[in-house]
């Protein structure tokens, strides 16, 4: 069977733990969006080693997730 190439263009929301100097759970949301930067490269390696293909992002928007999902905790 032949692989074919697919486009996938969703709307989705990922959650992800990453330390980022000089901020924790407390910080407000405004402080951790200046640190884009680090957030940007920490979500662009993960997504490189799960899509080694290839991917585009055309928005990227982020802020502390107070209200962490109860099934993704358990798997971590």
């Amino acid at each position: 069977m032949k692989k074919i190439r697919l486009q996938l263009a969703p709307e989705i929301e990922f959650k992800m733990e990453i330390e980022v100097p000089g901020i924790d759970p407390d910080t407000r949301d405004y402080d951790v969006q200046q640190q884009k930067v680090e957030v940007y490269q920490a979500f662009l390696a993960r997504l490189q080693k799960a899509f080694p293909e290839g991917f585009v992002i055309h928005t990227f928007e982020f802020g502390i997730d107070r209200g962490w999902h109860e099934e993704l905790k358990k798997q971590s």
